[in-house]
């Protein structure tokens, strides 16, 4: 089988994408063929979070093991953090970008850091596997900026507005945060789809 390709689009200071990327991993794991699916994670920075959102989303993401405690919206600049999440997928791969996402989320959400920081980012970085000479490198360039841009003209071309937004297959979107069940009826129906012989249909 090929791999299924999930695309979610989200912002570092958006708890709902936080929220959602928890799920749709609870959904990959509980899915008919976790090992033949991947995520890939992309950056659409939107507007400043309100106090509401942030109190909305605190207490929606505790189920999924989410813990906020900060009290007041992060305001942070998100690019350099973002531009960190593109290299990481470039160093390690799909395993490695996940890995510095959920690091960015505990930094801005939990420990209330400011990721606009680079001597904040880098030690926040090697802590999440990316080797920190080349983060140092990065952070003192533009490395990666085209990739944020990217993603924010990918995003735009499907019609996603607003974090965070799941793509299956390149062809279904799913706006969230949504349920862990319904992320996981959307990728198993993929799968199944995979499984069919070219122009075959599912027995009804």
């Amino acid at each position: 089988m090929a791999e299924l390709v999930l695309d979610l689009w989200g912002d570092v200071r958006d708890p709902w994408s936080h929220v959602a990327k928890r799920r749709v991993e609870a959904a990959v794991s509980a899915s008919t063929h976790p090992m033949d699916v991947v995520v890939l994670h992309h950056v659409l920075a939107g507007p400043p979070v309100s106090d509401a959102t942030l109190e909305e989303a605190s207490i929606a993401g505790r189920p999924d093991g989410i813990d906020v405690t900060v009290t007041s919206p992060p305001e942070a600049d998100p690019a350099d953090a973002h531009r960190l999440v593109a290299l990481a997928l470039e160093l390690g791969g799909p395993p490695l970008q996940a890995a510095m996402l959920e690091r960015l989320y505990a930094a801005v959400f939990t420990e209330a850091v400011d990721v606009a920081d680079p001597r904040v980012l880098q030690p926040l970085a090697a802590e999440a596997g990316l080797d920190e000479r080349r983060v140092a490198a990065v952070l003192a360039s533009s490395d990666h900026a085209a990739d944020l841009v990217s993603d924010e003209t990918a995003a735009r071309s499907l019609g996603i507005e607003t974090t965070p937004h799941l793509v299956v297959d390149h062809r279904v979107g799913l706006g969230g945060p949504a349920s862990v069940e319904d992320y996981l009826a959307l990728i198993d129906r993929a799968l199944e789809d995979a499984e069919l012989p070219s122009g075959g249909a599912s027995a009804e």
